[in-house]
């Protein structure tokens, strides 16, 4: 079959801070095919004429750029809604391309193994991993960190405090949204699918929290589930307690996208720090670790940060930073590592 519309498709999609996929300049041919499993090609006909979330455009002008009957374009607009391969409010004749993350994305919104999943996840591995857009996607095309970690609000030794402004608390209490979804992390989702996750027996799969119209559509078609704000608290504290890291873009808007309860292992962003050698994959907190003067030298904190960042000094009787590891030795001229 003819690629050439499915090429359009993926330029469109380039019109996006991170691009697409490229290996050797061009549009990588396993990104193509997965987007086949996206969009049949009379739908690719026609999303190839939009913009990339948060520009819409409706369906009259969708149909005069495809030169499809308007009738035609509404129904196919209508089905991508339904599937929610598309962003945007349709009652409000609002139609966008998803961004990358809810692409990258489509087939893990849910436990269950669907027809192209696992065809998915392993298109996904071949050009986010081997071929090595996670870095772009980690880091833009300017270098920043689209990701940044949110600091737990307990630390683990008592009397220790964080920059309250920073804190997870304040983040979900800051949403200028009522409303809050919980929708399954598709990063564990999908390792779990492929039989690779190794954070089974330490974390559930669990969900990311995505706030506004974007939680409200996962909820109506059956993705997710609909959180009061004290719920999203309390999830919040439930996911971090094990250790997962508490994440979202970085970014200065009112409300985010998401935000993400990390694993080093599963996580498209977190695992740059963690498997891939790439340290600027997420922007890290601005909580420094201390150790008390009652530290026990358990470990504790040790074994919980997902980077390695620190380790037992006994002849200081506390943890100091682990200056071999690449979190650590970025933050150098501090007196201790940021905090995962």
């Amino acid at each position: 079959m003819d690629d050439a519309i499915y090429f359009q498709v993926a330029e469109a999609f380039d019109r996006n801070p991170f691009g697409v996929p490229r290996t050797g300049g061009r549009i990588s041919t396993a990104f193509i095919e997965f987007l086949k499993l996206i969009y049949t090609r009379p739908e690719a006909e026609i999303v190839r004429h939009l913009q990339v979330y948060p520009f819409f455009k409706t369906a009259d002008q969708a149909a005069n750029a495809a030169g499809r009957p308007i009738d035609e374009v509404t129904a196919i607009l209508a089905g991508l809604h339904a599937r929610y391969a598309l962003m945007g409010l349709p009652d409000q004749d609002q139609h966008a391309l998803p961004t990358i993350f809810y692409l990258f994305n489509f087939h893990h919104r849910t436990p269950e193994v669907g027809p192209h999943d696992i065809e998915a996840a392993r298109l996904y591995q071949e050009f986010f991993i081997d071929e090595g857009f996670y870095r772009l996607f980690q880091n833009s095309r300017k270098g920043t960190p689209v990701f940044r970690a949110i600091p737990v609000e307990q630390s683990i030794e008592a009397g220790q405090t964080v920059l309250s402004p920073e804190e997870i608390h304040d983040r979900i209490e800051g949403l200028q949204t009522d409303y809050i979804a919980l929708v399954p992390c598709p990063c564990r989702v999908r390792t779990e699918k492929l039989g690779q996750r190794e954070c089974r027996d330490r974390f559930p799969i669990g969900a990311c929290m995505i706030p506004g119209d974007n939680g409200r559509k996962f909820v109506d078609l059956g993705y997710g589930r609909r959180a009061t704000r004290e719920q999203a608290l309390r999830y919040a504290d439930e996911m971090m307690d094990p250790g997962l890291v508490a994440s979202s873009e970085n970014a200065l808007t009112p409300d985010p996208i998401v935000i993400c309860f990390c694993c080093e292992c599963c996580c498209s962003h977190l695992r740059g720090r963690t498997r891939w050698d790439n340290p600027g994959a997420i922007s890290p907190s601005n909580f420094f670790p201390r150790a008390g003067d009652d530290c026990l030298m358990c470990g504790a904190c040790v074994e919980r940060c997902p980077v390695g960042a620190l380790s037992l000094d006994d002849e200081a009787g506390r943890p100091a930073p682990a200056r071999t590891n690449a979190w650590a030795a970025a933050y150098a001229p501090w007196p201790v590592p940021r905090g995962p």
